[in-house]
């Protein structure tokens, strides 16, 4: 089924189903009922917009292919992943930890 799929990536991507919603352009009410198996044959339509929303393939949705880089356990390729998703501001925020993380290394 494809609603725990949605749940499953959604929630390792840190969106929420407001947010996913806002940024497919479906409502709200709709894609919960595909999350929790009420609605169980979307469109293609609906499936191509959710995959937009997360930033996948439509095949890595309905799971005929795999995400390589979601699936790894490689940490840079997660990063990636979350890089792409976030704003300029919480990419500041990144930097700044970055940037601390870096200083206290070098200070050993």
């Amino acid at each position: 089924m494809i609603g725990p799929r949605i749940r499953e990536i959604r929630s390792k991507k840190k969106i929420s189903l407001s947010q996913l919603a806002q940024r497919s352009d479906v409502t709200k009410s709709y894609l919960s009922q595909i999350e929790r198996n009420i609605c169980t044959n979307p469109s293609i339509e609906f499936v191509k917009k959710i995959a937009a929303g997360l930033n996948i393939e439509p095949e890595i949705l309905v799971g005929w292919t795999k995400d390589e880089a979601f699936e790894s356990s490689d940490s840079f390729a997660h990063m990636k992943e979350y890089l792409f998703d976030m704003d300029n501001e919480q990419l500041k925020e990144l930097k700044a930890y970055i940037d601390l993380m870096l200083w206290k290394r070098n200070q050993k």
